[in-house]
């Protein structure tokens, strides 16, 4: 039966079991991390030079090259967070640390991109029908006051429906790689009555998550945040402080170091944490429902 310490029993396995994958992805994700950082220095040199921010084609040269590698870190993500499920779905698959680029991860990316393209016409729609009854309610006298409220009360329904939706679908991942296909009707059948299952072992891996980042910024943010609260009401103070905590960024100083580690650690764990916990619920639910999933799964 699925549950939420049986799914967190095969997360921590995971990390426990495949501690060398992990510490693969550990270390690839300190390299974008390290790559991101130092791309990002000369855009906040550029941002902070009230000469060059003047010219936009100067400021738009430095901020390219970030958005282009922010891209392509997406893209390592989407193939560390492929291995993470794989090293749960394939434990006897070939590859260092579990990695591979090949159909698995397209198949991946498109499903995302799939459900990034439902969730905007879904907020268009969303949007749009909000208008709708807005426009409905003003051209009826009622008072703006109660329209405004309904048209709140509208937007805050559709946050527990989004969560729902992702909850009901999240199984379509790794059962897309397990089956090597798109798969989305399988997975809203699967999910059917173990929503709060699912919630509750994705609720756990967010706080862990949130905790260890916390954890990180307060070790090396803690002073730029403190210098901020005492330049309240001191915008030269602030503004003093914001240039040189910027100024860290593309110069590999031990604070900034540190941060980098710190941010990797958490990110490494966040792929096994996040890809693992979704990949056992499908093994657990796989195996009680195929016949053949104890010789796929061994």
């Amino acid at each position: 039966m699925l549950s939420v310490g049986r799914i967190m029993e095969g997360t921590f396995g995971l990390i426990r079991e495949r501690f060398m994958a992990v510490l693969i992805w550990i270390a690839i994700y300190l390299a974008a991390n390290v790559a991101m950082m130092l791309a990002m220095g000369p855009m906040f040199a550029t941002a902070l030079d009230p000469t060059a921010s003047a010219n936009p084609a100067e400021l738009l040269a430095t901020i390219g090259p970030v958005y282009l590698l922010g891209f392509v870190v997406s893209l390592v993500g989407i193939v560390l967070y492929t291995g993470a499920m794989r090293a749960v779905l394939r434990p006897d698959a070939a590859g260092i640390g579990f990695l591979r680029v090949g159909m698995d991860e397209l198949r991946v990316l498109g499903l995302l991109l799939l459900f990034a393209i439902a969730a905007l016409i879904g907020l268009v729609g969303s949007m749009m029908l909000i208008m709708v009854v807005g426009a409905g309610i003003s051209m009826g006298g009622d008072s703006p006051v109660v329209g405004g409220l309904l048209m709140l009360l509208f937007m805050l329904a559709l946050f527990p429906l989004l969560i729902f939706l992702t909850v009901r679908m999240s199984l379509a991942f790794p059962l897309t790689l397990h089956r090597r296909k798109l798969v989305l009707g399988e997975a809203w059948r699967l999910s059917r009555g173990r929503f709060w299952t699912l919630f509750g072992a994705a609720l756990v891996v967010s706080v862990i998550g949130m905790v260890m980042s916390l954890m990180v910024s307060t070790l090396t943010m803690g002073s730029f945040l403190f210098d901020m609260m005492q330049a309240a009401g001191d915008p030269e103070a602030a503004r003093r402080a914001v240039e040189a905590q910027s100024g860290g960024f593309g110069q590999m100083g031990p604070m900034v170091i540190v941060y980098a580690v710190g941010n990797a650690i958490t990110g490494g764990l966040w792929i096994a944490l996040s890809g693992g916990s979704i990949a056992t619920a499908a093994k657990l639910l796989v195996a009680d429902t195929d016949d053949d999933a104890e010789a796929v799964f061994g």
